[in-house]
């Protein structure tokens, strides 16, 4: 397996968490994978800092080699979304005099690159061997990169690496600084630790404000506008835009997929009678050539059918057509194999090998197992001794006499995975039968103990190829989205969806956008960005319609519905305000019903049509009653006296009676709230850094010019 494999096989988590929020990016600075290069191409603009083209395309093609199953504009996206939060990492880094030493980039190699998760780089407790590293360096500046594609793409990603961990660096130094005395003291954590491991039991009577409302008071539309003119400063609405969208999807004609088919059938005429199996894959099917041999049930389940009757090397599958995906497969390789193989074998190690125990060169490693090898072959009955006298595998030797175990056929790993010369399943193998092969180990003599199940392996030639509209079917879709913008260019919005939806197209309703925002929900398009820039442009007005195209040629119309500039959103925070306005009348009448009565919480819920909740657990920590948080009334629960009757509690949802029955504890007296502190420093810094991300994001001058590429 080449050094790139390795990289992809375990990197793969620097990529899933690929940043959507600005706190993931600063949480975790191992993803933060950034290039920088000089170009005069300038894509985009952070704070007045230039990201160019150049660099922008070298982090599309970086993230693409990883995540290769993912849509492209997904990528071009989160390679934007990657550049702009370098930017705003490293200007305050900057500010704040942050720098990078040699000793930290050698130090960040060993602790934070993707090379340090490589086991070829580690030693024999698992830790990062930097002189190994360095020698694997050392050797790939001195390989060609015209030698192998994977030779380039490797000194790519290490170029990549080698530019992105300076940064890394003051990206994690300038997050420290900012974590810098953001702990939770020891008072902190033994009071939230008993707030979690104490309890009240409860009755208690539940009525909502919106009954009380309905039924005793009513709350006025001038009620609300004075309380918001008295308390402007309280409820400032956001600068945002509504938007809905007419989404006009790029979808094969007849005409394509009957053209389609013809082309199928002429590829497959061709590939039938071809002795080129691996040149007509590469230059046709949207898959690489697969050279190896998989057992029956290890293929995909048609072609497990497939070979049932149709065994012959030559013969032909398809073409098949899966929605829009056709498959056409051809039987290049049959051979027999041994399923499960016992074996045993001596390891002779180098410097350059993984877990070395002898340092010598790689060349004299070779030259021993090469005699060692020589000699077996003539005097196989002197395996058992060699073993223990001379394999590098000293555990394995001493406690096993060099046995590997029985070893399957789908279950190889990359050891003895197709590598050197001995072809270890190969049913030509006879018991005794000794190879030479090797691996990242070192130099294995293999010695064959015991074979079983015999099966046969097959090797396929698939060619994938999706079908996708021709021009003129895409020219027709532009034509009619063009048609329908001008029939409902004076449209309201009710009317622009409503005609959309009779002709049976797919639309979206009425969405909030705020201007920092990257994605648009539902839609989800590498154009979403440049929408919603288009939506706050200065000239913009309510009522605009415009088309924008994706890369797969869908085209997006989009209808600006409603500009909300900074203000005070009334139907929004009606529902939050009208508690703090009916307080003094509901307090006030509802004590007033009660008073002088010796009323019990039976009287309550007949007096309320309501009925009573009982022996309800409650804590401080959750401060949940039912499904809801109710901190106030959790509060009362745990200060009135037992049995007493509360006055009316004026809670989130609702007016509240509750009555405590019992309290208890489940905690111990522990001395050491390690734990209990770590936790609560992990979510004290979670919500400070989202809060600073966020504001980080909102207060950039972030300029987007990728529209014009």
């Amino acid at each position: 397996m080449s050094f790139l494999e390795k990289i992809r096989k375990n990197t793969w988590f620097v990529f899933f968490f690929i940043i959507i929020s600005l706190i993931f990016f600063i949480l975790d600075p191992n993803i933060i994978l950034k290039f920088f290069t000089e170009n005069s191409d300038i894509i985009g603009k952070v704070n007045g800092d230039n990201i160019f083209l150049n660099e922008y395309l070298d982090c599309f093609q970086f993230l693409k080699r990883f995540r290769e199953d993912e849509p492209d504009h997904y990528l071009k996206n989160d390679a934007w979304k990657l550049l702009v939060h370098e930017k705003i990492l490293n200007q305050q880094a900057n500010k704040l005099g942050i720098q990078s030493t040699k000793k930290d980039f050698w130090k960040a190699i060993e602790k934070q690159s993707i090379y340090s998760k490589i086991i070829d780089f580690q030693n024999e407790n698992g830790k990062m061997n930097i002189e190994k590293f360095k020698l694997y360096l050392k050797n790939l500046e001195k390989i060609p990169s015209n030698l192998a594609p994977q030779i380039e793409a490797e000194k790519n990603i290490w170029f990549y690496e080698k530019k992105s961990i300076p940064k890394r660096i003051l990206a994690k130094k300038y997050v420290e600084m900012l974590m810098y005395g953001l702990n939770t003291s020891f008072v902190e954590a033994q009071l939230n630790y008993r707030n979690k491991n104490k309890f009240s039991i409860i009755d208690y009577i539940f009525i909502p404000y919106s009954e009380i409302e309905k039924r005793y008071y009513r709350i006025k539309s001038d009620d609300i506008y004075d309380f918001i003119h008295k308390n402007k400063f309280l409820y400032k609405k956001e600068n945002l835009r509504n938007l809905s969208f007419v989404v006009f999807r790029s979808r094969p004609s007849l005409d394509d997929e009957n053209n389609m088919d013809i082309e199928m059938k002429k590829l497959f005429n061709k590939f039938r009678f071809s002795n080129h199996n691996s040149i007509i894959v590469s230059n046709q099917s949207e898959k690489p050539f697969d050279r190896n041999f998989y057992l029956k049930k290890n293929l995909p389940i048609i072609l497990q059918h497939f070979v049932v009757k149709n065994n012959k090397v030559g013969s032909m599958f398809g073409p098949v057509k899966d929605n829009n995906i056709y498959i056409m497969a051809k039987l290049t390789g049959k051979n027999m194999v041994y399923n499960s193989v016992l074996s045993s074998h001596i390891l002779i190690s180098h410097k350059e090998s993984v877990r070395f125990s002898k340092n010598r060169t790689k060349k004299k490693a070779k030259e021993i197992a090469k005699t060692m090898y020589d000699f077996l072959v003539k005097n196989p009955d002197q395996f058992n001794s060699l073993v223990t006298k001379k394999s590098d595998d000293i555990i394995n030797a001493k406690n096993n006499k060099g046995n590997l175990g029985w070893m399957k056929y789908e279950e190889q790993n990359e050891t003895f995975k197709g590598e050197g010369s001995f072809h270890f399943f190969s049913s030509k193998n006879k018991k005794g039968t000794i190879g030479l092969t090797e691996t990242k180990f070192g130099y294995h003599i293999i010695r064959i103990d015991d074979i079983k199940d015999i099966k046969p392996v097959y090797q396929f030639a698939i060619i994938i190829k999706t079908l996708t509209p021709s021009r003129k079917t895409e020219e027709i879709l532009y034509q009619k989205t063009v048609q329908f913008m001008k029939e409902n260019k004076n449209s309201n919005l009710n009317t622009f969806i409503n005609n959309a939806r009779k002709k049976r197209y797919e639309t979206i309703f009425l969405k909030e956008i705020k201007n920092y925002q990257w994605n648009i929900h539902d839609l989800n398009t590498e154009v979403d960005k440049e929408i919603i820039n288009w939506s706050y442009e200065k000239n913009r007005k309510e009522g605009d319609i415009k088309i924008f195209s994706t890369s797969n040629k869908d085209h997006i119309m989009v209808f600006l519905s409603k500009i909300q500039k900074k203000g005070y959103p009334i139907e929004k925070i009606k529902n939050h305000i009208i508690p703090f306005l009916m307080n003094k009348k509901i307090d006030h009448f509802l004590y007033k019903m009660i008073k002088n009565k010796h009323i019990n919480l039976k009287k309550i819920a007949f007096c309320f049509s309501k009925k009573i909740n009982k022996s309800c657990k409650i804590n401080f920590d959750q401060s949940m009653i039912g499904d809801y948080k109710e901190p106030k009334v959790v509060g009362y629960a745990f200060s009135l006296k037992l049995y007493e009757i509360s006055k009316p509690i004026l809670g989130e949802r609702g007016v509240f009676f509750i009555r405590p029955l019992k309290r208890f504890n489940t905690y111990k007296n522990i001395s050491y709230f390690s734990y209990e502190i770590e936790s609560l420093n992990t979510k004290l810094r979670k919500n400070i850094l989202e809060k600073i991300g966020n504001v980080l994001i909102e207060k950039s001058n972030i300029i987007d010019y990728r529209k014009n590429i």
